[in-house]
């Protein structure tokens, strides 16, 4: 089994590698695969927002199981990056199958053949992305180098979205039809997600981990469940859920309100590159934040800057400037970073939280949980939700950029008041988040001290009292 090892440029670049798949893959399907099936295949919206929603019944099995498969793995190739490997093929398969056009002539042949489409992809990102998201727990055991390593993750995950946001849309449009566009960007994306997962495998590692001969193994359902035992982790759902929430809304929404409502169907590549790219480039901002005074201050900074910004869409009208729409997505994305990195950035460290309640690593766990939680956000609430309001605000796929005043007007209110409220209450649901440089400090040093045979007893006030802050439970039911 190999010793911990010093990270090195080489191993923060081959980790965050991993998350162009993450990032890329989810955004081309908030931003696009709505417009594509109702707009281009013509699939009824209702349908088209059923299938990811639909798909979750499986993912609600199918996540939990894979954290709970990656914590009790025992491969020679480690019980996480093993499955880097395996996934390669399926990755580049199940994203082009997304973007394959299936003819008008039967709705419900479309219906179920992008159902299955989507069971696949989100089947193949579960067993890949599970694994990678524990991996930062299990790299290293240090608050900064924690840090650094999602935020690495976070600038290719948003230099993979910002790609996407640049060379997506011209990519489907150098091609005769929309149809042949759309099919040959699947399979592009599709390889540029999966070849990386090669060199992530091969420039990361696993701390040294034996599981127990004593260890108890509950049911996964038990297993599951037994998270929510964890405050921290609570408080870090609603957080992520507030954030991811208010994104997909805000960019399922983005194409819509810009051809149709703004009618500025040249400034879709435009905005959402200014977007993105201000995005990226904020990144090291919120890490340096939350390094020093803790994640969830540099999250509040990020999601009232954010609120601010989204809301001011509301003042956008198609006659406007086009410099004041940029600033408009600049604030935007320099808000939206925030809510990006820093959920991530809280996964390893609500695992410590549960190590000091289980005595337990269960980084896989907590990671399943974040992977469904992403997947319920937006294929059982965003796109089901967009395909039922766009029919019920009487959007007509054939009449694009000739909708009635109404539906426009239902679009603008939509796309700024629903995210925004979303960020505001992030906002607030954050101050009851108390990881911090500090108390993780606090906690770690307990949490050796009890490995090592320490008595309860023996504890001080302050470190019993960061303990039970931090995981909701009494000191004395701690560590069983």
């Amino acid at each position: 089994m190999k010793e911990a090892r010093t990270l090195k440029v080489r191993n923060y670049v081959a980790y965050g590698l991993g998350d162009l798949y993450g990032g890329g893959s989810f955004f081309l399907i908030s931003t696009f695969s709505m417009y594509f099936l109702v707009s281009i295949v013509g699939l009824n919206p209702i349908l088209a927002g059923l299938i990811p929603g639909l798909g979750k019944i499986w993912d609600s099995i199918s996540d939990p199981l894979m954290g709970y498969l990656s914590d009790t793995s025992n491969s020679k190739r480690g019980r996480r990056r093993v499955f880097f490997l395996i996934g390669i093929i399926p990755i580049a398969l199940s994203f082009t199958l997304l973007w394959v056009p299936i003819g008008p002539s039967n709705q419900i042949a479309q219906f179920l053949y992008y159902f299955f489409a989507y069971l696949f992809f989100y089947s193949c990102s579960t067993m890949v992305l599970v694994p990678y998201s524990a991996l930062s727990a299990e790299m290293t055991t240090n608050f900064t180098e924690r840090n650094k390593l999602t935020g690495t993750r976070m600038i290719f995950s948003m230099g993979s979205t910002l790609l996407g946001g640049l060379v997506a849309q011209p990519l489907i449009q150098a091609f005769p039809t929309q149809t042949q566009g759309h099919l040959v960007m699947g399979a592009v994306f599709g390889l540029f997600f999966a070849i990386p997962y090669l060199f992530v495998y091969l420039g990361t590692w696993e701390l040294p981990f034996v599981h127990s001969e004593k260890e108890t193994r509950p049911s996964v359902i038990k297993n599951f469940a037994s998270l929510l035992k964890n405050r921290s982790f609570k408080v870090h759902m609603l957080m992520y859920i507030c954030a991811y929430a208010a994104m997909d809304v805000l960019m399922a929404w983005f194409k819509f309100y810009v051809i149709d409502y703004l009618q500025k169907p040249g400034f879709v590549t435009i905005g959402l590159g200014t977007l993105l790219i201000t995005q990226m480039l904020a990144l090291p901002v919120y890490v340096r934040i939350g390094n020093k005074k803790g994640h969830a201050k540099a999250y509040r900074i990020g999601l009232a800057i954010w609120a601010l910004a989204i809301f001011s869409m509301i003042f956008q009208r198609p006659q406007g400037s086009n410099l004041l729409l940029v600033i408009n997505c600049f604030f935007i994305g320099l808000g939206m970073s925030a809510a990006v990195v820093i959920p991530f950035q809280l996964l390893p460290f609500v695992a410590d939280v549960d190590e000091l309640i289980t005595g337990q690593k269960r980084a896989g766990t907590y990671a399943g949980a974040m992977t469904l939680v992403r997947k319920l956000i937006q294929g059982a609430f965003v796109l089901p939700l967009l395909g039922l309001l766009l029919t019920l605000i009487g959007y007509n796929p054939q009449a694009q950029g000739m909708q009635s005043t109404q539906t426009l007007l239902s679009l603008r209110l939509i796309f700024t008041i629903v995210p925004t409220l979303f960020a505001v209450t992030g906002f607030f649901v954050s101050f009851k988040f108390k990881i911090t440089p500090k108390t993780h400090a606090i906690m770690q040093k307990e949490i050796q001290r009890l490995q090592e045979g320490g008595l309860k007893q023996a504890v001080d006030a302050e470190t019993k009292t960061v303990c039970e802050t931090l995981t909701g439970i009494e000191y004395e039911k701690l560590f069983h």
